[in-house]
């Protein structure tokens, strides 16, 4: 199989086309990345540049050619900050969606740190104790701190070397006044976070993204090292602060695409260095297309088509936050898996699909924090508001809509907003939840499917557990019509 991976950033989108073998073989097949400022001006009117999205669209024409070229099988495009913060980004997502086919995914601060903290986590070695990991891109700066493999705080800052430029630095050389004001900005916005926290002091940083690459290509040609000290960064910022565009191209090492954001970049990050006191960075060549490859071979490797068949812990997570059971959870996730694969000759979906059996099953009665009457409506809202990174927007709306549904007993198919496909699968998937939803009687001590037989027109399914003997039967009883509707079955319950 051949995936492409698209990072859309405030400055750069970078394209990656992969072959994946056998286990976690991956090879990369084509690789590129064009400087396309999509971020230009979003900072300080809050919308894209016509120009800035003339230049997306044309690079994403080019992606396009390859990818079919390359005979890819799936195209994975995700939008970052300047997407996240553009009032018009929905514009562009549409015209980029209509003219190549692509589907761009405007992805969460949150998220884009989780991801990028798993392409380092997942391919760098030889990390010994904490260790914070930071990427400096054009709109946000994404910190994570790390002990060894695990997460220990993460989050995402409206803090990037664009939006800094913008704001802050209009000329060249800047004033003594803005560089200070840009300082204090940076220095507040991290306290709010890092520093009221406690956030646990790294022993090293690790840089990825091109500002920071672009730092210490200029430092390692002063001083030859790998690796960079505080100290370093702060004398190349004094230097840097009274030059103009001109004379910051004299530097050795220096990139001119980035000249004229490599002062704020400089800023932030030794304020980032400071708030983290940590006194040294290295660089990486890690990053968030990196995440997003390594979510595609687990995908891969369990034969999973979405991300929410990875994140079923969190939504459960997410479930028990607003007062269910984790142990109930867990049984009717159980459940769910059960009936679906028992009733695979029923249902002939591929197996894909029962991940959305499995997340409307976890989050169909979230609703009820808010209140019990109502319920799946307020579940609904519950699942379209929560913004899930690993949700896609269809399936946000298909989860939720199997939420808003699971407890009728008839259904209108006129009310289904689904087409196709997705119409077939959210039928056939609503009927077996309504059956979860039937069998679930009581949350503390939940029943357990022992045989679920197929027979003619019938379905028997045998229980034991749980506290009821007559109640699933009953509730299996008022919901049949649905069942029988979508299957042509009739459904009979009985107890061991």
């Amino acid at each position: 199989m051949r995936i492409a991976v698209i990072d859309l950033g405030t400055n750069s989108v970078r394209f990656d086309v992969h072959q994946f073998g056998p286990g976690r073989v991956v090879r990369t097949l084509h690789r590129d990345k064009i400087m396309i400022r999509l971020g230009q001006g979003v900072f300080t009117h809050g919308q894209l540049d016509s120009d800035a999205i003339d230049r997306t669209v044309h690079a994403f024409h080019g992606f396009k050619k390859i990818a079919t070229d390359l005979r890819v099988s799936r195209i994975l495009a995700l939008g970052t900050s300047a997407l996240r913060e553009a009032v018009d980004a929905p514009k562009l997502v549409a015209r980029v969606k209509k003219s190549t086919g692509i589907d761009v995914r405007v992805i969460s601060g949150p998220e884009e740190a989780r991801l990028i903290a798993l392409g380092i986590l997942s391919n760098e070695r030889g990390f010994k104790g904490r260790v914070g990991l930071i990427d400096i891109g054009g709109g946000s700066t994404e910190i994570t701190i790390a002990q060894r493999r695990d997460i220990v705080k993460s989050d995402s800052f409206a803090l990037g070397t664009a939006r800094l430029q913008q704001v802050f630095l209009k000329r060249s050389p800047p004033t003594s006044e803005n560089v200070d004001e840009l300082r204090v900005y940076v220095r507040r916005t991290l306290a709010e976070q890092i520093v009221a926290h406690d956030w646990p002091k790294p022993q090293l940083l690790v840089g990825s993204s091109g500002t920071i690459k672009a730092l210490a290509k200029i430092l390692k040609k002063k001083n030859g090292k790998k690796s960079f000290k505080l100290k370093d960064l702060s004398e190349l910022i004094k230097r840097m602060r009274k030059m103009n565009t001109t004379q910051l191209l004299g530097i050795q090492g220096m990139e001119s695409k980035r000249v004229d954001m490599i002062l704020a970049g400089a800023v932030l990050l030794e304020e980032c260095m400071l708030a983290l006191k940590v006194d040294e960075f290295k660089t990486t060549d890690f990053s968030l297309r990196d995440g997003i490859l390594e979510e595609q071979i687990e995908l891969s490797k369990q034969h999973l088509t979405s991300q929410i068949g990875l994140h079923l812990p969190d939504l459960c997570e997410k479930a028990a936050k607003l007062g269910q059971s984790r142990k109930h959870l867990d049984a009717i996730v159980a459940m769910s898996e059960q009936l679906f694969k028992s009733l695979s000759r029923l249902h002939k979906l591929d197996r894909g699909w029962r991940m959305y059996l499995d997340a409307a099953a976890i989050l169909r009665n979230t609703g009820e924090a808010i209140s019990v009457i109502g319920n799946a409506e307020h579940s609904a809202y519950i699942v379209r508001n929560s913004k899930f990174p690993f949700f896609e927007e269809w399936e946000s709306d298909f989860v939720a809509e199997l939420c808003r549904h699971h407890e009728r007993h008839k259904l209108d198919v006129s009310l289904v907003p689904f087409n196709g496909n997705r119409k077939t699968a959210f039928l056939r998937i609503l009927a077996i939840l309504s059956l979860i939803d039937a069998l679930d009687v009581d949350p503390k001590s939940p029943a357990q499917i022992r045989r679920v037989h197929v027979n003619g027109d019938h379905i028997r399914i045998t229980l034991s557990g749980g506290t009821s003997s007559d109640l699933e039967a009953l509730r299996v009883e008022q919901r049949k019509q649905l069942f029988k509707t979508v299957f042509r079955r009739v459904v009979q319950v009985q107890r061991v």
